[in-house]
């Protein structure tokens, strides 16, 4: 059973591949689970205006905001409770200590 399901996964994995490898023109292709297929040309855009900032600059400093941000879980957490020893540490200090 986990070898057809290894030998299915690799087949679609390749078929895929091998899909976008073998398309040389611009079009998008929808296939339905009817049999329909729907193929529409697909063109790039060009930008009509200019961006009035640095678009490289702009996406790497909200990219590092949101690498560097700081989350404090502090008030999610409970401190612990801190419990008396059951015994006197002074005691045991002079003991090894001697």
């Amino acid at each position: 059973m986990k070898t057809r399901m290894i030998i299915t996964t690799a087949i679609i994995i390749i078929s895929s591949t091998f899909s976008f490898a073998g398309s040389k023109e611009r079009t998008l292709t929808f296939r339905d689970a009817l049999g329909r297929t729907l193929t529409m040309p697909a063109m790039t855009e060009e930008a009509t205006e200019a961006v009035p900032f640095d678009t490289s600059a702009e996406f790497s400093r909200i990219r590092s905001l949101d690498a560097n941000r700081v989350l404090d879980i502090s008030a999610m957490i409970k401190p612990e409770e801190e419990q008396p020893l059951p015994f006197d540490l002074d005691k045991v200090f002079k003991a090894v200590t001697k």
